[in-house]
């Protein structure tokens, strides 16, 4: 399991991602790599970013053969209203839009200021 968060969400370091494999808590999961041992057989994952809540929960079936196991992918949201992304290679942040948002506006109003100047 690789899960990680957008750098802006630097505040996510002071938690650790919560996983359950078939509803059982992984012991020790972290951002980044964390290994979960399980033998062959059809796997249910869900992980949350706990915050002031659980928020960003994400699903998946992960099938696990014999030989090495499967690597799964969860990114924690941008905003705790938005679910997080899980899947078989690395997720885009779900959200992302509304952490650009604000720069947007402050840029737009940092140049409505520039031209007034000018024109003034």
């Amino acid at each position: 399991m690789d899960s990680s968060y957008v750098w802006a969400s630097f505040m996510l370091a002071l938690v650790k991602p919560k996983i359950f494999v078939n509803g059982q808590p992984v012991p020790d999961a972290r951002w980044g790599q964390t290994h979960v041992p399980v033998g062959p057989g059809q796997y249910h994952v869900r992980v949350v970013t706990p915050w002031l809540f659980d928020m960003g929960p994400a699903e998946i079936q992960v099938p696990v053969g014999p030989g090495p196991g499967s690597k799964v992918y969860y990114r924690s949201p941008a905003a705790v209203f938005f679910q997080g992304a899980i899947g078989w290679e690395p997720q885009k942040t779900p959200g992302v839009i509304f952490l650009w948002l604000p720069f947007a506006v402050l840029g737009v109003f940092f140049l409505l200021t520039l031209l007034l100047i000018l024109l003034g």
